[in-house]
């Protein structure tokens, strides 16, 4: 039988022994540091999607700049 199964089991009983509260504590705080990890990784994760889109739109801005001025000038050129 398993941590958890044996505490489920003793609170049925109507006891909770220190050594069950202590264990139940320890793997709330680890769990709560795993949530912590987790949600920073996918944070940066979410930061970098963002960079790589952002730059993206940014190349795709400049090329569309950069048509824009070499038809600005060909136009100007047979104008004159």
């Amino acid at each position: 039988m398993d941590k958890l199964s044996e505490i489920k089991a003793d609170i049925k009983r109507g006891r909770l022994p220190l050594r069950s509260i202590n264990w139940l504590v320890t793997e709330l705080e680890s769990q709560r540091e795993i949530n912590k990890e987790i949600k920073q990784k996918s944070r940066y994760k979410n930061y970098m999607e963002m960079a790589k889109e952002n730059l993206a739109l940014e190349e795709a801005l400049k090329r569309t700049q950069s048509q824009r001025d070499y038809y600005k000038n060909q136009l100007n050129k047979l104008r004159v």
